[in-house]
């Protein structure tokens, strides 16, 4: 998954027009970013990756895209969103890549600049170690990596367990709420994904994102909804998949602009909302789809 902030009135300029356009942008690209992050992402990208030296971006620029990494995350957890719902402060919506894009890619355990977008950073010694980092090919130590940093044994094999148990899953769900898997969730690193090379549009095969924004607001049914929405169905050619939480095991998969029973939720709750009628929330909205039996795993 490739993060990105779907409420930003910058992002919503960018989306493309065709499917041969890029996004998302890489995070060395985005303009104005905080002088600490770009210092960081600086000394990450010429140490790790021998890149040339970062130049502060005033604008969005496709030129600036070709030659930076894009961050994201592996969703090996089978979430519905790229980041757990305790996480504040990150981008809720994702691009969703396909397999073939796997060549292109560097993965490693932690955090470094998936979750960030225009705030400060800090990198550990680790982070600047190449060996710390992997491909899809060459990964054996990343995966090492990642179960020894896992510190209850049960814990760990509850993973294993659940990483070999979806493999042959047609429509794999994030581990159950009682589970011990889900409950030390918030112990578990993220593994971080660097895609190089263009990303196009045409490339992604769904984008996700919640009803509702961090403060409880509606996004299914708002006008930063509907540029996601039209974007991702029209020139995409692609879903969104709306969910609950990042922990859903059932979402709404939405292909469609046409009269059908998610199109008409959508204009009840978007006329709503510009009528400011009051007590109208994510209730409304998933008791209407799950009538007309709109979730699915």
């Amino acid at each position: 998954m490739l993060p990105f902030n779907a409420t930003s009135r910058a992002i919503r300029n960018i989306y493309p027009t065709s499917s041969s356009s890029l996004f998302p942008p890489p995070l060395s690209c985005f303009p104005g970013l905080d002088p600490s992050t770009l210092r960081q992402l600086g000394v990450f990208e010429t140490t790790i990756f021998g890149l040339s030296d970062l130049t502060q971006q005033t604008q969005f620029d496709q030129t600036c895209y070709h030659d930076r990494p894009i961050y994201g995350v592996l969703d090996i957890l089978q979430l519905r969103l790229p980041f757990r719902d305790d996480r504040t402060c990150v981008a809720h919506q994702a691009a969703v890549l396909g397999r073939d894009t796997r060549p292109r890619a560097v993965i490693s355990v932690g955090e470094g600049f998936s979750g960030i977008f225009n705030g400060t950073g800090s990198l550990t010694p680790s982070q600047l170690d190449p060996r710390q980092y992997g491909t899809f090919n060459f990964l054996d130590h990343v995966v090492l990596q990642y179960l020894t940093s896992i510190s209850d044994i049960n814990v760990a094999t509850a993973f294993i367990k659940f990483v070999l148990d979806t493999v042959n899953m047609v429509a794999p769900v994030p581990p159950n709420p009682s589970s011990l898997l889900s409950q030390a969730m918030q112990t578990l690193p993220v593994i971080e994904v660097i895609v190089f090379g263009d990303v196009m549009t045409s490339e992604l095969s769904s984008t996700v994102s919640p009803f509702t924004t961090d403060s409880g607001q509606l996004f299914f049914g708002s006008d930063d909804g509907f540029a996601l929405r039209n974007w991702t169905i029209n020139v995409a050619h692609a879903p969104v998949v709306w969910t609950e939480n990042s922990t859903s095991t059932l979402v709404v998969r939405d292909g469609s602009l046409g009269d059908n029973p998610i199109t008409q939720t959508w204009n009840a709750i978007s006329m709503a909302l510009t009528r400011q009628i009051p007590n109208i929330g994510l209730a409304n909205i998933t008791t209407t789809l799950t009538g007309t039996q709109s979730f699915s795993p």
